[in-house]
């Protein structure tokens, strides 16, 4: 039997343990590194499906509004406002719809939280304060 060094699990130091004696003593590759989490303190949080209704007028749904245009689903002549329109509502719901080609799951032009994080819509709001 030979030695091995094998990386710890736990990405303590390096452990051996014993392989059938081949004449080479190998060490396991490296797990690879996770990629670093995305900054969710750039995009707005979903702020619920209660939020969307008419009569909201809010800057979230402007840059949402904005969002959508960028991503080429804004295709009324109606400008993307804050206030909550049918115009915002056919939008999400085209975004929706290419998320969910084969109509497997909502798209009903209420932005679910899925849908919302994908759009990533810029953060408008204050951020929480450290420690809050």
């Amino acid at each position: 039997m030979t030695r091995t060094t094998k990386p710890d699990p736990d990405g303590g130091p390096p452990t051996k343990h014993d392989t059938p004696d081949t004449g080479e003593t190998t060490l396991a590759p490296a797990a690879a590194e996770a990629p670093p989490a995305p900054d969710n303190s750039l995009y707005e949080p979903y702020p619920g499906a209660s939020f969307f209704h008419g009569g909201r007028n809010s800057p979230i749904n402007q840059a949402m509004a904005y969002r959508l245009f960028q991503e080429g689903h804004w295709t009324t002549a109606q400008s993307p406002g804050p206030d909550w329109t049918t115009g915002h509502k056919r939008a999400f719901a085209a975004f929706q719809h290419t998320l969910r080609p084969k109509g497997g799951g909502d798209t009903s032009g209420i932005p679910d939280e899925v849908a919302w994080d994908r759009l990533q819509v810029p953060r408008v709001t204050p951020r929480p304060k450290e420690g809050s």
